[in-house]
């Protein structure tokens, strides 16, 4: 294997020689060793392992020595010619492409000095394709613990990698030699922990037992984390009091764990913990477990079931154990006393996804009484069951699934059985059939929608930059990234609370990339699709006008995907028909500013309740962002127009501009309440707005969190008479879900929770209940309110 690495050793420091120079003996007398120590060096480019070397000394390094094992190996040898007592060399190691991401590189180093002292070996490990190195640690039992000959200790090890982890286990050395280990099958997760039990056999010689985790990943690679050391000893030596530890969060759910953890030389016979709502008050909660008194070091995760149902409420928690002899004892403080903890209870429950992975939109589909949940890195809807509380199996979709929203059926809301998911890592859209089908408990695609590609262009009048004297029309292309976002299923038809839909029009945003054409890279666009006859709508709308100085024709055409729909048609002609007063035809042309037809990335795109209305919200780190409403009933221009081209169901441009200068704020979010007639802009505070971009009041919510969802029966523009709900739903930068109401604009309630909500928050009835549904950073959280939490309006 060839091996190439990039040194800069002139410019470490003067005095360095050629590599392998020899150096005469130093001074004497010198007992002090150097130091040496290897740090990685962050990197954006794949095939790169860059590192650092910072060696010192109090006199004078003479040599540095670095070198790396497996996927790449080299060696590097440094000596000094002059006293250097600090140095840091850079290294930049290339990694032949025949090795593949994830492979483990293991760099040593250590440093001499004039008078022969060696430094400690530091080592460093590295992978390549930057991700994170594998790790394996032991989480109990703690270094020092003893361990008695003819007993037993339960070892809880974690083990992670970036290529997932096939195997975890340990081995020990010292006056015991073992090893164990757990093996996985697929699917891989890329962190797990298990729990495993080393017994000390009679015959085992007093003295030191040292316990080392490993970790192999998918590739079969192993990986050493770091060792623990216990103090083995005789039984008839041991005379001892439990050491109790515990641990659980200052805030937790009714359904929380508590992990609580006991050594003693005689051997633990009992563990548990108490839970009591004053400080010295009786006990209101206790779980313990019994064992045989044989495991010397003993640990368990509880399930705390805490009768709790109004929140917060503040608790108090002892963790204790018993041992072989019947010696009982709490959990202390340093000082001696009994540690006790102060702990609130708070709503909800907190649901990692079942193989990790992150939430990226999350629909609640009321007939099958479960909610669905875009991993967008696992490629698959996450199904949890609101009917016993658990995640069902997961059903694959395509390539990085971003948005969800349901088929439309009527006015009333009702969602058809199939869901449309935005696969953002393509460009297609997948229809999920809800119904299980064989090996699909959950559901199935069972249709992939190819969506089309949409490039725009303009036409403006140029002079000729050889003759000033000649002008031409000029054409420019604008090629918008084609690969959706967030969706919102809208449908043509009446607008009486009881009309069936007509065409499906699913509005769409863009992911935009950096590939994009100037003046749009990293822009994306908004467009909709008639699901029902194929056919593609370009929003421009927002864009009409005239730019300073210059005028720009516009003009859109369609290339189908897949057979689906018309292909190479013009959805905006750069000229289009009209009859005159007189029933002459005419030709017109649509003028816009340029800069207008794109929208910043993650654009949020909201569906109305009864799938009539739209809001989008234009995303991006900047003020200024823009909001839209889109009325799918209104339909395209007519009149005079022979060749429609504007959907007058897109909001004025007028409207747009003036929703910027009423509110000029970043947008982190969107929703619209059932009838769409308000929607919300969630940025430095959650803008309200009607039908028309009007804005109607402001909640003053905290920080740039996207989350917010208005109640499942919020109608009307906020000033509507006898509604059955006017309140919203708003995460929070602390940790509580806050409820405001939209007539007065005021906060009503908070809902404490465990974690604060980082991502998007969903609102849903279910029978007698009020549900939300929030990401957080350890999974998903899960509220239940009563119906009547929130009802009626002031």
């Amino acid at each position: 294997m060839r091996r190439s690495w990039l040194l800069a050793c002139a410019a470490v420091l003067a005095g360095v020689t050629a590599c392998g120079d020899s150096l005469t003996e130093g001074t004497t007398g010198d007992a002090n060793p150097p130091a040496l120590d290897l740090a990685g060096v962050e990197t954006t480019v794949d095939t790169i392992l860059a590192f650092s070397a910072d060696a010192r000394d109090n006199l004078g390094i003479k040599t540095v020595h670095v070198s790396a094992t497996g996927g790449v190996a080299f060696t590097f040898d440094t000596t000094f010619t002059s006293a250097v007592t600090t140095t840091s060399i850079p290294f930049s190691i290339s990694v032949p492409r025949s090795v593949p991401p994830g492979t483990s590189v293991t760099v040593t180093g250590f440093a001499t000095d004039g008078s022969g002292n060696r430094s400690v070996t530091d080592t460093l490990r590295l992978v390549v394709g930057n991700l994170l190195p594998p790790d394996a640690r032991i989480i109990s039992p703690p270094n020092g613990t003893v361990a008695v000959v003819g007993k037993s200790l339960v070892l809880s090890i974690v083990g992670k990698s970036g290529l997932k982890v096939r195997s975890l286990g340990f081995v020990t050395s010292g006056v015991l030699t073992a090893a164990d280990s757990t093996n996985f099958s697929t699917p891989l997760r890329d962190s797990v922990s298990i729990s495993d039990t080393l017994t000390i056999p009679d015959g085992t010689p007093p003295g030191q037992l040292t316990v080392t985790p490993f970790v192999y990943d998918s590739l079969g690679q192993r990986s050493l984390g770091p060792s623990i050391v216990l103090s083995v000893q005789t039984a008839a030596s041991t005379t001892s009091t439990p050491v109790v530890t515990f641990g659980t969060s200052p805030r937790v759910e009714v359904g929380d764990t508590i992990h609580v953890a006991a050594t003693d030389q005689t051997g633990i016979a009992n563990l548990g913990y108490e839970v009591r709502i004053t400080p010295t008050g009786s006990v209101v909660a206790a779980d313990s477990i019994v064992s045989t008194g044989q495991i010397t070091s003993l640990f368990r995760t509880f399930t705390m079931a805490l009768p709790f149902t109004t929140f917060p409420q503040t608790i108090y928690v002892r963790g204790f154990a018993t041992n072989a002899i019947g010696t009982r004892a709490y959990a202390l403080l340093a000082s001696g006393e009994i540690r006790t903890d102060t702990i609130t209870v708070v709503a909800g429950a907190t649901r990692p996804l079942p193989s990790g992975g992150s939430v990226a939109d999350a629909l609640y589909h009321p007939v099958r009484d479960r909610l669905y949940l875009t991993n967008i890195e696992r490629n698959r809807l996450e199904v949890f069951s609101f009917a016993d509380s658990t995640f069902k199996p997961s059903i694959p979709v395509g390539s990085r699934p971003w948005g969800i929203t349901a088929w439309p059926v009527n006015r009333r809301g009702d969602m058809g059985d199939r869901l449309l998911v935005a696969n953002s890592g393509g460009t297609s859209i997948s229809y999920v059939d809800l119904n299980p089908a064989p090996l699909f408990p959950s559901g199935r695609v069972s249709f992939t929608y190819a969506l089309p590609n949409i490039l725009a262009y303009s036409v403006t009048t140029v002079k000729s930059a050889t003759d000033p004297d000649v002008s031409f029309q000029q054409r420019t292309l604008y090629d918008f990234s084609d690969r959706p976002q967030f969706l919102a299923a809208t449908c043509r038809g009446g607008t009486g609370p009881t009309d069936p839909c007509g065409d499906v029009l699913l509005v769409y945003s863009t992911t935009p990339t950096g590939g994009q054409s100037i003046p749009f890279p990293n822009k994306g666009s908004v467009r909709w699709e008639n699901l029902s006859d194929s056919t593609s709508h370009f929003f421009f709308e927002q864009a009409i006008g005239q730019g300073a100085g210059r005028s720009d024709t516009l003009g859109v055409i369609r290339y189908a995907a897949a057979g689906f729909g018309p292909d190479s048609v013009d959805l905006v002609p750069v000229f289009q028909r009209t009859l005159t007063t007189t029933g002459d035809t005419a030709l017109r042309s649509i003028v816009v500013v340029v800069e207008r037809l794109g929208f910043r990335d993650t654009t949020f795109v909201r569906n109305s309740g009864n799938f009539r209305r739209a809001i989008l919200g234009e995303g991006g780190p900047v003020l200024g962002s823009r909001a839209l409403m889109y009325d799918a009933t209104r339909g395209l221009e007519g009149g005079n127009v022979i060749d429609p081209v504007i959907d007058l169901g897109v909001s004025r441009a007028a409207s747009v501009n003036d929703f910027i200068a009423n509110s000029f704020s970043r947008v982190s979010g969107a929703a619209i309440n059932f009838d769409g007639e308000l929607a919300a802009i969630r940025g430095d505070s959650t803008y309200l707005i009607d039908a028309t971009l009007r804005l109607q009041g402001l909640f003053q919510t905290s920080g740039g969190n996207p989350g917010f969802d208005f109640h499942p029966d919020n109608a009307g523009n906020g000033t509507s008479i006898g509604l059955t709900s006017c309140y919203s739903f708003a995460a929070s930068s602390e940790p509580v879900i806050e409820i405001y109401e939209n007539r007065s604009f005021a906060r009503v309630n908070t809902v404490p929770i465990r974690d604060p909500i980082i991502g998007p928050i969903k609102s849903a009835l279910r029978p007698g209940e009020i549900v939300l549904v929030g990401a957080t950073a350890r999974g998903v959280v899960i509220v239940t309110l009563p119906s009547n939490f929130v009802s009626g309006c002031p």
